[in-house]
């Protein structure tokens, strides 16, 4: 974990202050405010000592020609301006959208920490609508059927498919008009259906939110396994704040020990956020939870319209959902009475932000937890070599589930060396056969390639002409389905090229490995069973996930061919064999975290085979069947593997056993993003402590039209690594063409791109 030893001094104005006309009845206080720009300084405004305000209070204010809202982080703070100089604050919003104390104290660390404005890192902290200022509990119209709609025969609507569809959501519920758009229903069609008298539009009033009362809890006959029963009773007695790692096999229950420790805290009034991954996961793991318990669950993520998220937030913020489940921004949201907080397959690299604020929700939930006081688990069968780290320099607990409960065997790995074998489409001959056998007993197959589209290449075979994105250093990758030319990088889509752009031959061919490559030749070689192609062009429509897994868990023969939506979680009793395709390329990446990224993916994806009663085997095709590593991981286990791993980190002076920053610049030109970073290097002067590297082009240089070149910075020591990135900041903001080129700062970063 990246930050255990960073302090922060927190201004004691973390509590909330209220001023009054009774306290300074004819006088102006000033107040510092946080606004959501890219400046690392804090802005003064003035309001009548008359208006109620506190730190965390949203208000609009005036920013050049614009207004925006931003937070209040001080109260009666000295202005840097002349007096007279300092404008008025426009408005101030009702408290209940505010930043709690706990939230604040969280955001003011990640802008310390991750070096990142305040104003921008609040903002994030809050959703959409609150953060326009608008307040989601205002009544709304909902359309609702009418008597006469609800006794429409809705398979009499024909070709109606909108209809049908909007008809068959207002059975359930109401519907806003923009829960209605996010439905991609016309107004065409709600006019139709209102012409008709079907349905019609009428005020909903708010419901007031309540602190939520534990009901019932549902076991089914579960009974925990001795590992389980110790970990949980670890978790329930802890003797202090260290956070808990839960290492648990694929199978052996992790979800089980987290329902357990859960479940006092609900019956004590206390809630629980838990974190996962992928929205993916969040209808299976809503309905475990929803089997358990007889609490609200409030569900947070990307997927959601605005309105749904913000008052998912405030039912958070004012206790009245027991549990709060989330993506990577739910680490953010309030709780009124806060119990614990786990984060699922903490080992994933979705949790860490990317562009923009790059944060890691995984150690924000371990800092938060102590914050507040609370336990922190964090679950994996293949935890990241961070968390290993901690736990054994002794910063974390570590729980081992280290078997699968009784009468469930461990799956069995099988390492097909591919150098001299023959590949149809990308399957071996014995392959194929292991397929067609394990279908013939009624059982389910997953094939797992971490690549969609139909195939990466598309090449002349004339001249070898490859068919690249103009935009970035990639490859067009050429989707079947909708015959276009896809940059998965930077989104550019184009007709497929039906000649060679250098020769003019037309006699193209898609090269390499695709899901919908596979899923056509699985088509052809087994066609009485249904292929199911699971990845991201497949689920984007909403609910097709939800009907993708509740079809697999039919158990009916089938074969699933996925990407690493594939890999994270799921439980698919009927599957007996996983297949992995094309995994070489993690051997020969740039990027020192490939192997580790590799061998979690391995142990992830085969953590699907045998699941239940039956055997399971994962068989993974390879040209790297006799490597080390490879043959250690699926003899020795994921411990062994992470533990040469973290010697060889070591070694090399790589994290967790150092610390890295990485400033990025990008530029419309490669050379005017690398002699920014060289002026940096030449003004700069580090401690003998520190390292720049660089320098030097990201994996991928050129991305979206533009280019982009990293200087690292390297420590043993975390405290001089921020000193010194603390410095080369100033030095970045004060270069005249700072403006001209685009930078950024990742602390603890877990790619090179």
């Amino acid at each position: 974990m990246a930050f255990l030893s960073a302090t922060v001094g927190l201004a004691s104005g973390i509590m909330m202050f209220y001023f009054c006309a009774s306290t300074m009845p004819d006088s102006t206080i000033f107040v510092a405010v946080a606004v959501p720009t890219p400046l690392r300084t804090l802005f003064h405004y003035s309001l009548p000592s008359s208006e109620r305000i506190a730190i965390g209070s949203r208000v609009r204010v005036p920013f050049g020609p614009r207004k925006l809202v931003g937070i209040v982080t001080e109260i009666n703070s000295q202005p840097d301006i002349e007096v007279a100089k300092v404008r008025p604050v426009l408005e101030v919003f009702g408290a209940g959208g505010d930043l709690t104390e706990p939230i604040l104290k969280l955001c003011r660390w990640a802008s310390d920490y991750y070096h990142h404005p305040i104003g921008e890192v609040l903002a994030s902290a809050l959703p959409t609508l609150l953060r326009k200022g608008a307040d989601p509990q205002e009544s709304s119209r909902v359309l609702t059927l009418t008597s006469k709609g609800r006794l429409i025969d809705q398979q009499f609507l024909g070709r109606a498919h909108a209809q049908r569809k909007l008809l068959g959501a207002l059975q359930q519920s109401g519907r806003t008009r923009e829960e209605v758009g996010a439905m991609d229903i016309s107004s065409q069609t709600i006019r139709s259906i209102e012409s008709k008298d079907w349905a019609q539009w009428h005020a909903e009033v708010p419901v007031p939110l309540e602190p939520f009362s534990a009901g019932s809890v549902n076991y089914s006959g579960i009974t925990v396994t001795d590992e389980q029963a110790t970990a949980i009773d670890a978790v329930n007695r802890r003797t202090d704040s260290k956070p808990f790692l839960l290492y648990g096999v694929t199978g052996s229950g992790k979800t089980e020990v987290y329902l357990r420790v859960i479940e006092p805290l609900l019956k004590a009034g206390k809630q629980v956020l838990i974190l996962v991954p992928e929205i993916g996961l969040t209808p299976q793991t809503i309905s475990r939870f929803q089997d358990r318990f007889d609490v609200p669950i409030t569900i947070l993520h990307s997927s959601l319209t605005d309105k749904q998220r913000a008052l998912g937030w405030l039912r958070a913020r004012e206790g009245s959902a027991g549990i709060v489940l989330g993506t990577r921004s739910a680490i953010y949201t309030p709780l009124k009475f806060p119990g614990a907080i786990i984060v699922d397959e903490e080992h994933d690299a979705s949790y860490k932000q990317q562009d923009g604020f790059r944060y890691s929700a995984r150690d924000l939930a371990v800092l938060r937890a102590g914050f507040e006081g609370l336990p922190v688990i964090l679950g994996s069968a293949t935890p990241s070599l961070e968390s290993l780290h901690n736990a054994d320099r002794g910063k974390y607990h570590l729980l081992k589930l280290a078997t699968r409960p009784p009468g469930i065997e461990p799956e069995r790995y099988e390492l097909l060396d591919t150098r001299h074998l023959e590949k149809k489409n990308g399957l071996t001959r014995a392959l194929r056969h292991q397929i067609g056998d394990r279908l013939a007993n009624r059982e389910q197959v997953l094939i797992f390639i971490n690549r969609r589209g139909f195939a990466p290449v598309m090449i002349c075979n004339d001249c070898s002409w490859v068919a690249n994105c103009s935009r970035c250093d990639a490859k067009l990758t050429y989707h079947l389905n909708t015959n276009t030319l896809v940059c998965h990088h930077c989104g550019t889509i184009s007709r497929n090229i039906l000649s060679c752009q250098s020769c003019r031959s037309s006699q193209l061919s898609p090269l390499g490995l695709g899901t919908q490559r596979i899923e056509q030749t699985l088509m052809a070689m087994f066609p009485e069973f249904p292929v199911l192609r699971i990845d991201r062009d497949s689920t984007r429509r909403k609910g097709s996930m939800e009907s993708f897994v509740s079809e697999i868990k039919t158990g009916e023969p089938a074969i699933l061919v996925g990407t690493q939506l594939l890999a994270k979680g799921h439980h698919f009793p009927n599957v007996t064999l996983v297949a992995m395709l094309d995994i070489d390329s993690g051997f020969y990446s740039a990027d020192f975290r490939a192997t580790e990224k590799l061998g979690q993916t391995i142990l992830q994806v085969g953590g699907r085979s045998g699941r239940a009663d039956k055997p399971g085997t994962v068989t993974i095709q390879t040209d790297f069947a006799t490597h080390p590593l490879l043959e250690t991981l699926v003899k020795g286990g994921y411990f062994e593997f992470a533990s040469g791993l973290l010697e060889e980190r070591k070694e090399a002076g790589l994290p967790p056993s150092a610390f890295h920053a990485i400033l990025r610049a990008e530029a419309n030109a490669s050379n005017t993003a690398r002699s920014f970073l060289e002026k940096i290097i030449t003004k700069v002067q580090v401690r003998n402590t520190v390292n720049l590297l660089g320098p030097i082009p990201a994996l991928m240089e050129k991305k979206a039209g533009r280019y982009r070149q990293l200087l690292i910075v390297t420590s043993e020591n975390r405290s001089d690594l921020h000193r010194e990135v603390r410095r080369i900041i100033q030095t970045t903001e004060s270069l005249r063409d700072s403006k001209k080129v685009r930078w950024s700062v990742d602390v603890d970063p877990t790619d090179m791109f």
